[in-house]
């Protein structure tokens, strides 16, 4: 018993360390840690990767320190919402830009059927869809009702979002 309480609690301060240095930008502990088997696709109890936290933080360099030890850059948080879903639906054009040309999958679904490109569209994200077709993103999904993205597009009147699924 008192083994796994220890364990827990070094569990618990290794993580808030990584955490840390991962907000921070500081690549050499990442490494480090990585390199004293920390796992690369380690998870907080949210299930958000630390390439997820990194993306969010826009710490590009340990997102890329990340990478190189064989951390997923489309490992999903319990919602099934991966670092390019999370960006795309928030608007983050710049992480958008940067996961896909890291090779995040621009068309992984959530576990309710979502993608990026239909949460772009629907909340008018112009600089995100640009990304995510520029990334090859489908234009040709379709949602539950079986419609696809053209079609929200012009059922929300977003007149370059038309544009650019038109091309």
């Amino acid at each position: 018993m008192n083994d796994e309480i220890n364990h827990e609690a070094w569990r618990d301060r290794v993580g808030r360390e990584v955490l840390d240095a991962v907000r921070q930008g500081n690549v050499r502990e990442v490494q480090r840690r990585l390199e004293e088997g920390l796992p690369s696709n380690w998870q907080d109890t949210e299930g958000c990767s630390l390439v997820f936290l990194a993306a969010f933080h826009r710490q590009w360099d340990v997102v890329d320190a990340l990478l190189a030890h064989g951390a997923s850059i489309d490992l999903p948080d319990r919602r099934g919402w991966t670092p390019l879903f999370w960006a795309a639906f928030n608007g983050h054009a710049d992480i958008v830009s940067f996961l896909i040309g890291r090779g995040a999958d621009p068309d992984l679904h959530t576990e309710d059927g979502e993608w990026p490109l239909f949460w772009a569209v629907y909340k008018g994200h112009t600089a995100v869809v640009r990304h995510l077709l520029i990334g090859g993103a489908r234009r040709d999904l379709l949602d539950e009702e079986g419609h696809d993205m053209l079609w929200l597009a012009r059922t929300l009147k977003r007149r370059d979002i038309i544009a650019m699924l038109e091309r």
